[in-house]
């Protein structure tokens, strides 16, 4: 992350947003977007407890004060996206949780979230991962409809549910820069996957929900808009390129076939497509280098297709 403004971590973007890296695992792997209109501000997804530090040095920056954060707007409840969504509500006496529906109750009791990460990582990981986990007070949640639109000083941003990697996702479309806040549905596209003959996106999946299907049709939804813009989770601002688009849904329907189809070795099979689709942008040997960077983000695409693949199991 470059640092700007007397050290903050932070990106200044066009348009009245920037970018703060969320250090979540290591730098330039997620971040958060402060959005601004007429002197108010909302925040999209929060990082984790370990993001606040980011966040008050960036806001002291650029000279922000407390009370005019109004709005914490996470696209899902993963915690990478959500994990701080009641810290700031503690710390922002001002700001109001936009949240899909699905997603609210998980936030208002984050008691599930919890234990099934801390069955996942161990308790000692998940404190180092995400830090704490606050409840957000109930009078302080409001869902948003499909659909649904809202303003930050007159700036309106409007949120679209979209499926595939979770059932309580929404993505939320800017149209001051004709951009869509994406969450994890337009993938994942770090600054080392940015490369000289176009950007890489590798997709998302998720232990549970993953739906290649939903999935493909959310990522044309996104492309409909014919955005200038998309704002990663991870990670950073992409400028949209119709080919992005079909890369995603090339992989994504990879990913169904080996679902339907499982191999012994998933890992090895899931490597060897994201490889021959890195090929498409760079020469064999490179695409080996990048695809051994992807390791963890792989291992995470595996568990959602073998996940895919027991669900067609059980229904047959």
């Amino acid at each position: 992350m470059t640092e700007n403004g007397g050290g903050a971590p932070y990106r200044p973007l066009p348009g009245g947003i920037s970018c703060i890296d969320a250090a979540y695992v290591a730098p330039g792997v997620a971040c958060f977007y402060l959005v601004e209109g007429n002197d108010e501000y909302a925040l999209v997804e929060t990082g984790t407890a370990h993001s606040l530090p980011n966040l008050l040095i960036t806001l002291d920056a650029l000279g922000i004060e407390r009370e005019q954060l109004r709005y914490v707007v996470p696209t899902h409840v993963h915690l990478d996206h959500a994990g701080a969504a009641g810290l700031y509500l503690r710390e922002f006496p001002r700001a109001e949780l936009l949240v899909h529906p699905r997603g609210a109750r998980h936030l208002i009791d984050p008691g599930r979230l919890v234990a099934s990460a801390i069955g996942v990582y161990g308790e000692k990981s998940f404190r180092d991962l995400y830090g704490e986990i606050v409840p957000a007070p109930p009078e302080r949640v409001r869902t948003l409809a499909d659909g649904e639109r809202f303003e930050v000083g007159g700036r309106t941003l409007e949120a679209v549910h979209l499926r595939g990697h979770a059932e309580h996702h929404f993505c939320l479309w800017d149209e001051a820069t004709r951009g869509w806040f994406s969450g994890d549905m337009f993938g994942i596209s770090y600054d080392h996957l940015r490369l000289p003959a176009g950007a890489f996106v590798l997709p998302a999946t998720t232990p549970t929900q993953f739906d290649p299907p939903a999935y493909r049709e959310s990522v044309r939804t996104l492309a409909r808009r014919d955005p200038a813009w998309l704002y990663l989770t991870h990670y950073g601002a992409l400028a949209y390129d119709p080919a992005q688009a079909d890369l995603l849904c090339d992989q994504l329907s990879t990913y169904e076939a080996l679902g339907a189809r499982p191999e012994e070795d998933l890992d090895r099979a899931l490597r060897r497509c994201t490889e021959a689709a890195l090929q498409t942008l760079v020469d064999e040997d490179t695409a080996h280098a990048i695809a051994g960077q992807l390791q963890m983000d792989l291992a995470l695409n595996a568990q959602g297709i073998a996940w895919r693949a027991q669900q067609l199991a059980a229904r047959q």
